[in-house]
């Protein structure tokens, strides 16, 4: 008599509607936000109750159940090795002919199942505009701002430079190496030649750009 009323209670469209509610949800939230497994958990009870209410009535097989648990491991899966989508897409196209063979009435399933997911939407779509900072997203997005100020750059700061006398280590033909206060640099002159072991002064920096003259020119300008 109990697992009559049960079986009664858990087909009931009403509750099997919201059972599937649970199930998408929980799993499509898990998928999401990785809760370390609590909302896959109210997924799978969702489904499992909804299976086993349509099995005591005597609808749903094993077979039925066995389809229902490949989508459920393949959703499950997608948590532990990301394939892009492609488990995701096969555990779902599973789980719902799972839930479309167990039913009694496949068409009563197709109508609880698209009520059961417009709701899911809509609260998925709440949750992720609520939670937006703790998505499966922000695993591919850079955080952290790389500001000077922070102590990064996107190239070496060389502007202190600037002023400073040194040596045409090389030839400048327009570009070369330079030895400035003991430090070697790449350097570029304004389009000048200037042979090696001539004294020059940095009067530019643009990035990485270190630009040179000639001491002698400079003092004849």
């Amino acid at each position: 008599m109990f697992l009559d009323n049960l079986s009664e209670f858990l087909t009931h469209p009403v509750t099997a509607t919201v059972l599937l509610v649970v199930g998408i949800i929980g799993i499509a939230l898990e998928l999401l936000f990785f809760s370390s497994g609590l909302l896959a958990l109210a997924g799978v009870a969702g489904f499992g109750l909804y299976f086993l209410g349509f099995y005591l009535a005597g609808f749903a097989s094993f077979g039925d159940l066995t389809v229902l648990a490949i989508g459920l491991v393949l959703l499950i899966l997608e948590l532990v090795v990301p394939s892009f989508g492609i488990l995701s897409v096969l555990g779902a196209i599973c789980l719902f002919g799972g839930v479309m063979m167990a039913s009694s009435d496949p068409k009563e399933a197709a109508y609880m199942l698209v009520i059961a997911l417009l709701i899911a939407i809509v609260v998925v779509i709440a949750a992720i505009r609520r939670f937006k900072n703790r998505g499966i997203w922000n695993r591919f997005i850079l955080k952290e701002q790389l500001t000077t100020s922070k102590g990064f750059t996107s190239n070496p700061d060389q502007s202190y430079l600037i002023g400073m006398t040194g040596e045409a280590v090389t030839p400048l033909r327009p570009a070369g190496t330079a030895l400035i206060q003991g430090e070697r640099v790449d350097v570029v002159t304004n389009g000048n030649f200037i042979s090696a072991n001539r004294a020059i002064v940095v009067v530019e920096v643009e990035g990485v750009r270190v630009v040179v003259k000639e001491v002698d020119n400079q003092h004849n300008n």
